[in-house]
């Protein structure tokens, strides 16, 4: 079998996101349409990326959660309404990393260990957290998708991306349909053969 492509999947976590769950959900199932494909990739956190990882999980693809805790018990703790039986694998921060008794930095650290671990990345709406794992996959070269119209950093980014750009960054795919984007974003992979 040929290696899997790791796909994050990046957004808020929590805020007023109860209209925008239903399109995480379908980012999940259209990811679950290349099961014998893709691995998703989550911050084991609630919200969006949960929705997403949930839906994907549902159709048997392997699922990942990158934790900002320090091991299950807390991260129980922390999300204790998600079923963390979805993540196939749970990586956590280090005890030994000199700030682990600081959770914001810890959630730094999933978010350069998540994007420095997938082949590419989904965002769906956003604030900080999801601007600093934007920021991360394009300056590691990896393609973005973007699911616009779904508020936050999301839809900042096509103003933003036309101001700031770099040689060798990653491509970027805007794009307000779920299907499509999950389609293109899978083409350009193998286009680029990433694997």
């Amino acid at each position: 079998m040929s290696k899997k492509y790791k796909i994050g999947v990046y957004g808020s976590s929590a805020g007023d996101i109860a209209k925008i769950i239903p399109l995480a959900a379908e980012i999940g199932r259209q990811l679950g349409r290349y099961s014998e494909a893709v691995i998703v990739i989550t911050g084991a956190c609630s919200g969006l990326p949960y929705a997403a990882a949930k839906a994907a999980s549902d159709l048997d693809t392997e699922v990942w959660g990158y934790s900002s805790s320090l091991d299950l018990d807390a991260l129980k703790v922390e999300y204790p309404d998600d079923d963390v039986t979805i993540y196939k694998k749970l990586i956590y921060v280090p005890p030994e990393f000199t700030f682990s008794g600081r959770d914001l930095i810890r959630k730094k650290y999933r978010n350069i260990i998540s994007t420095a671990n997938c082949d590419a990345g989904i965002l769906i709406s956003g604030r900080w957290g999801t601007l600093n794992e934007f920021t991360n996959l394009i300056d590691f070269g990896k393609p973005v998708g973007v699911l616009t119209g779904t508020g936050g950093v999301a839809d900042e980014l096509p103003g933003l991306t036309k101001k700031v750009s770099k040689a060798g960054q990653g491509k970027i795919i805007f794009e307000s349909d779920p299907v499509r984007l999950v389609d293109r974003l899978l083409k350009d992979l193998k286009a680029t053969k990433r694997l």
